[in-house]
């Protein structure tokens, strides 16, 4: 079950990825901005903190999905983000993975302060043990919003808050899950605002 609802979301965005896009769309086609986050993340247990680095590029939506939003000043973004955090629980741990399946819409005319949401899937490898975890590796579902405070026309400070669960979708049985809420910092650069 869970394996054909990666599936399906998969297959269609690739279909909707290989349409050609027209010449008209203004140059609103690959690479939509690029970027690091830096986070601090406190989960729902008792003395588990992380640390985290997030890389970040983002790619603009087939113009078919583009188009109507961008004629109404809204901006969708196609996510791929690794993330590589320390763990500082009752020993130092790591955790890395990609959000594989993340996307961001804000609302942007043109003004110095843009607002954002932002969603998604991911998967994890962690070596946080204990808790009913069950397995090193965890699915990531994250949703959150910020803002993005432009320097100038293409560069952006942005800050943001993320909630985000993991667990192993029942591939052990132990799988209570572990809530995290993520503070971050960072730069952003949009090439063609």
């Amino acid at each position: 079950m869970l394996r054909r609802s990666i599936v399906v979301p998969v297959l269609v965005l690739l279909a909707a990825l290989s349409r050609p896009v027209a010449a008209e769309d203004n140059g609103r086609q690959g690479l939509q901005s690029f970027g690091l986050r830096s986070a601090f993340g406190q989960t729902d247990r008792s003395g588990i903190t992380m640390a985290s680095l997030l890389p970040r590029l983002t790619l603009f939506f087939p113009a078919a999905i583009d188009r109507p939003l961008a004629d109404r000043h809204w901006q969708a973004e196609m996510v791929f983000e690794p993330i590589v955090s320390y763990i500082n629980a009752d020993t130092e741990m790591v955790e890395a993975g990609a959000n594989l399946l993340f996307v961001s819409l804000s609302y942007d005319r043109g003004q110095r302060l843009v607002p954002f949401l932002e969603g998604g899937e991911g998967l994890l490898y962690t070596d946080l043990t204990g808790g009913g975890l069950g397995t090193h590796f965890q699915f990531s579902s994250q949703v959150g919003g910020g803002a993005h405070w432009f320097l100038d026309r293409t560069t952006a400070l942005t800050l943001s808050y993320r909630m985000r669960h993991i667990s192993n979708a029942g591939i052990s049985r132990e799988n209570s899950g572990l809530n995290t809420d993520f503070f971050s910092i960072g730069l952003s650069i949009f090439p063609k605002r």
